[in-house]
């Protein structure tokens, strides 16, 4: 089944597996606390920029986030490919 529910809760779970606070997290983000906390709740879904967002600073695919690949690999080819 579609996944969409559980983004809320992979949001919550790699903010606390950073040892992040939601502020912290708007903080480095831009995003709006009160934002962070509706998502994790799974009462607003993201918009994809807030996701590309979230899933750049917690080093996860899109797909991850999700739910289309249910893997735990991180994605970290992001770190290897700077210049």
């Amino acid at each position: 089944g579609w996944e969409i529910m559980k983004i809320g809760k992979k949001l919550r779970e790699l903010r606390i597996e950073q040892n992040l606070t939601q502020n912290e997290v708007a903080i480095l983000t831009g995003i709006k606390r009160s934002s962070i906390a509706a998502y994790e709740l799974n009462e607003q879904l993201p918009p994809v920029d807030k996701l590309i967002q979230l899933a750049k600073l917690y080093k996860v695919s899109l797909d991850y986030l999700c739910g289309l690949d249910n893997s735990e690999i991180r994605n970290t080819r992001n770190e290897k490919s700077k210049i």
